[in-house]
């Protein structure tokens, strides 16, 4: 027996797109389906659209064709943004159900298909009970397929286009460089905070941080150190690849480092090391491919980059 584990969602196909737009009072404005969302007809294509928290809607979901296919066409990038709304409400709206499974990668399922590959026992699915849940959970990880723009679904619920991501290269001594580097940076970090330099450079700043406030400039103006910038960017690199710690990359370093109790703490020790792999785990990506790590890069089937 085949049931929607989600239900049924208001536009299921073609059709369903021809009955609502119908009704639309202004069709140039579309047709709202839900709150997040509004339907266009362009041609003789029916498109969803989102809509954004200002009441634009520029970004297209999904297109329904006449020959009963849907696409979703926007490169995975837009559909990160839209995601936060995707993710629990789109299976609501139409029959593709969505989850995140890595930074701007995401699995996508045709419901219809993915019910029709589950024996599922006669029960309500609401009714209680794990078990439909997990064989649906099961057939969506089997059956469903990486987000890519232009991810095709025929009228039976089966993706006509899959593609695939690509797990990259790597050079095996050039990692074995990067890791040893990257013990040594903290090693040398270490080392300044057991003679307590790390801790002069903290009250520096605190004492930086509290005249800044008696002059009436308040927290939210303060201008951290942005390590993405090329200018710190390149001081970090530079601190790791000659294992010299300038004042200047130091004093920046704990500053980013201080809790955001900006002004009223100072920053312990604890606190400056904790942030050593806050910042790698931020800039990891491109140190380890500015130092050479990959031979070529993990791309998601969008063709993006995976930085893991």
């Amino acid at each position: 027996m085949t049931r929607s584990y989600f239900g049924e969602p208001l536009i299921k196909d073609y059709a369903d797109c021809e009955r609502r737009f119908s009704t639309a009072r202004h069709p140039e404005k579309g047709k709202p389906i839900r709150t997040w969302c509004r339907l266009y007809k362009n041609q003789d294509v029916y498109e969803l659209r989102y809509v954004t928290w200002n009441g634009k809607d520029v970004d297209v979901i999904a297109e329904f064709h006449p020959d009963g296919r849907i696409v979703l066409p926007s490169d995975s990038i837009t559909w990160q943004a839209m995601h936060s709304s995707l993710s629990m409400a789109l299976h609501g709206a139409i029959p593709i159900v969505t989850q995140r499974i890595g930074r701007a990668r995401y699995r996508i399922g045709h419901t219809i298909f993915l019910d029709n590959n589950v024996e599922y026992q006669e029960q309500d699915p609401l009714a209680g009970g794990t078990h439909y849940y997990n064989d649906w959970w099961k057939s969506f990880k089997k059956n469903g397929t990486e987000y890519f723009a232009g991810i095709t679904f025929n009228h039976e619920g089966l993706c006509t286009n899959p593609q695939y991501a690509v797990s990259g290269e790597i050079d095996a001594e050039k990692r074995k460089t990067w890791l040893r580097i990257l013990r040594r940076f903290k090693r040398g970090l270490k080392a300044r905070a057991k003679v307590g330099a790390l801790q002069q450079h903290a009250k520096r700043i605190y004492d930086k941080h509290v005249d800044m406030e008696r002059k009436g400039e308040h927290r939210w103006q303060w201008q951290m150190p942005n390590w993405h910038s090329k200018k710190y960017y390149d001081m970090l690199k530079e601190a790791m690849q000659t294992n010299e710690y300038t004042p200047e990359f130091l004093e920046a370093f704990v500053e980013s480092a201080t809790p955001n109790t900006y002004g009223n703490s100072i920053a312990t020790d604890s606190h400056i090391l904790r942030y050593v792999d806050t910042l790698m785990n931020d800039l990891s990506y491109q140190l380890r491919k500015d130092f050479g790590v990959f031979i070529t890069e993990p791309k998601n089937a969008d063709g993006k980059v995976i930085q893991r």
